[in-house]
Order: C-alpha cells, then structure tokens, then sequence
C-alpha cells in the first residue's frame, strides 16, 4: 500500500507530540508499506524554492513552502494562506499524480490547505484525518483567547476577530470586529467544504470529539483510538530502577505562554517547595520571548533549571530523573505525548484540570490534578507529594498500559484497507451510473 501522510511541520526543525508521532507512524509503516511525509516547510518560506524532497531517518520527505518571495504579505494573507493556499495545493497535486497514494492519512493542515483533501477526494483517493488540535474550529487551534481564558464561544466570529486583532498587536482592531468576523466564517465555510471529502476521522480523546460533535461535525464518522508510542525512544527511563521521592519534578514541551510553564516556574519560588527541584525542557527559540521571561523567573529560583531544547536524548533523561511529570496547560489540550512517554517510563503527571488532561489522568490514581491558571492549587499539590512520599509508589501503580505506535499502526492498517475498499465501491458505482464498462 501507498501511504501518504501529510502534517504541518516536522522532524527535525520541529518537535512537538504531533510531529514525533507522525514520524513515529510513519517508520512503523514503512516496514510494510511504501510512505510519504507531505509537510510545510518554514525554512523554504520567502525563497525562491517551491518545495523539496529531503529524506529524513530513513523516511520519505516532500517539504513545500506556504510562499514564495514577492507573494502577498501582511496578516490577513498570511490568515488565508493557512487554510487555502493555492501554491501548496497545484504542489499536492503534481504529488498525488507522482507517488499516486492508496490512502492519504491527514496529521494537520496548518500552513498547508485544506484543499489538500479536495484534491484527492477528485481523484477518488480516500483520506483519513487525526484531529490533534482544533485548528479545523479555531483560527490560533487551541481555543484559547490571548487573556489566558477559554473561548466557549464566538458570537458569529466577531470574538475570533477580536482575538485575532489582539494576536496581531492591533487592539484598535477590535472596533472593525463585525467586518473581521466574516473573514472568519469564511474560513468555517472553506474548511468545512473541504473536509467533507474525509472518509473517517480520528480523535486520540473523547473529550476533543465531543467538541467537534457539539459544533456539529458527523459523529459517526468521528471515531476514538489514542496515539501510539514509539517505546524504543525511552530505553533509558523505561529500564531506569524506580525508587522512593527523591524531589525531582519535570516539564516536558513547548515553551509557549498557552502551556502554563511560567505559572509551574512560579510555583516553585514558593518557600514550601524549597526542598523540590524542577528542571524545564523545551526549546527558547521558539518563543523567545516568553524563554526570556522565564529565565528572569527562574533567575529567583534556585530550585528550578532551564534545560534546552527536548529531543529524544534529553526526553528519555529527564523522565530517568524525574518522579513527577507536570504539565500545567492553559488551553484543552488534546492527548500530550509528553504524558504518554511519562506514562511509559512509569511517572506519574500532574496535570491541570482542563480539557482531556482530566481523561488522561485520572486524579489520585495515575496522578494528581489541580485547577488551572491556580499557582496556589498547585503548591497545595505538589506539597502533598512532598509530605506525602509514599504517595508515588501507589500513583506509579496506577499508571494505564500506554498504546505502542505497532498496535497502533495495526489498528490504522485495518481503518485504511476499510476506506479504500469504501472508495473503489463508490468508483466502481460512479462508472456504473456513467455507463463505463
């Protein structure tokens, strides 16, 4: 079978959990099937090159820029640019006629264009799409407005507008916000036409397909199965010995405001985890900003540590050495592979309690759970787990198995067979119709 697998960055210029698990996949399938990664490209963006082949770890790599040099500019190309790109799509299209796919498994479309899977519904190729964020409902994908809150709702798009006008640096924008929203449902409508050419998706949480169903997507052709893992990525920390609390507390992923790390960092200025070491790992460059801001807090904070960048070396160290993974999201997240590898590597998480992180750990079993944006909750947390050290060994016993990216891939093998078996029918009933022996 011919796999094409298309996501909105990857390896190795970007290393969040939805690019190691589409490597992760596309390795375990290359032992069988023949694979291509499509993805954008950053570093192709205002050059002159159009896209790239560029293996990478034994994978097929076709890398595309979202523009060219002397494209339009300015925010509101750059908004349309990340749904409806038509250079990206006449590049999909000379892909597909080239490596001619059986199936087209859709990680993310950021950056890309949704009409990706128009062109390959014409030429009846089947498409399967993980949801792993809510990039198909919100422009940013993460529902999450710049105050920090959760957006419940939009109000016909006019509060996108106003979020989009204060992302932007531009809150003068906000009074234009009835004229903004219909950039907005434009995109709704856009998105939504395209993706109705998507044969099944996937969600790796209850919690995000049920927010895909309430803004009315097909619930029955939303279905559930977690992420695999890769578990050859932690040979250290899965074969590490598990002893009594040592103090040790880990954060694992992106240095972005939406993940919460500032209030963790602060957390640990407080004088009652004074006996408590927390080491930070993600990359400053992404948000150098916010990396900034976080240096500055834990200049006053002899207990914490800012550890660089998270590649498969430093993540399978940092969960050796941790007893407790944290991840204080602000925003729903969806299913962090951090807990995952956490998980695998036999540490428990304390985790926010928002979006599916209440789903993936479920308090005082496999973890502990406080409420969100909370500095003082999660102090009250994390001093139960130092006055109370035996508390890991039963939350270390409560940890659920974790799907290997193999189980995984078995359960996707059989979904792609499913579809393509669907979409030869319908070509064979559309010739049928048409009169075509």
């Amino acid at each position: 079978m011919r796999i094409l697998l298309t996501v909105h960055q990857y390896l190795p210029h970007s290393r969040s959990g939805t690019e190691v698990y589409t490597h992760s996949l596309a390795r375990d399938l290359a032992r069988r099937h023949e694979v291509l990664v499509y993805c954008h490209e950053p570093a192709l963006d205002g050059g002159d090159e159009a896209a790239r082949d560029e293996p990478y770890d034994g994978i097929a790599i076709r890398r595309v820029a979202g523009y060219l040099r002397g494209g339009a500019r300015g925010p509101w190309a750059e908004f349309r640019r990340d749904y409806a790109n038509a250079l990206v799509e006449a590049d999909v299209q000379r892909t597909l006629d080239r490596f001619r796919p059986d199936v087209v498994h859709v990680q993310h479309l950021k950056g890309l264009s949704a009409g990706l899977t128009t062109a390959c519904a014409r030429r009846g190729i089947p498409v399967v799409m993980t949801l792993h964020d809510y990039w198909a409902l919100c422009a940013n994908a993460q529902c999450v407005r710049p105050d920090g809150t959760i957006c419940l709702g939009t109000h016909a798009r006019l509060e996108c507008a106003r979020c989009a006008a204060e992302r932007a640096g531009l809150p003068a924008l906000r009074w234009a916000a009835p004229a903004l929203a219909l950039a907005f449902l434009a995109r709704d409508a856009a998105i939504r036409r395209a993706l109705r050419g998507v044969r099944r998706f996937i969600s790796p949480s209850r919690f995000l397909r049920e927010r895909f169903v309430a803004a009315g997507w097909p619930e029955a052709r939303i279905s559930v199965l977690e992420n695999g893992l890769d578990p050859a990525r932690l040979a250290t920390s899965r074969a590490a010995p598990r002893g009594p609390w040592r103090g040790h507390y880990a954060y694992i992923g992106s240095l972005a405001w939406q993940k919460g790390v500032d209030l963790l960092v602060r957390a640990f200025g407080d004088p009652a985890l004074a006996g408590a070491r927390l080491r930070v790992w993600g990359n400053p460059a992404a948000f150098p900003d916010y990396a900034r801001s976080l240096r500055d807090l834990a200049a006053s904070c002899p207990n914490v540590a800012l550890e660089g960048e998270a590649d498969d070396r430093a993540v399978d160290f940092a969960l050796a050495w941790a007893d407790y993974l944290v991840v204080p999201s602000l925003w729903w997240e969806n299913s962090p592979v951090t807990i995952q590898e956490a998980y695998a590597a036999g540490v428990p998480v304390i985790a926010s309690r928002l979006g599916a992180l209440e789903e993936k750990v479920r308090d005082g079993v496999s973890g502990l759970l406080f409420a969100p944006g909370d500095v003082d909750d999660l102090v009250r947390v994390l001093r139960r787990t130092i006055d109370e050290p035996e508390l890991l060994a039963r939350l270390r016993a409560g940890i659920p198995p974790v799907s290997t990216i193999a189980d995984h891939a078995t359960h996707l093998e059989a979904l792609y067979a499913e579809v393509a078996a669907e979409a030869a029918a319908a070509t064979a009933a559309r010739t049928k119709r048409g009169g075509v022996p």
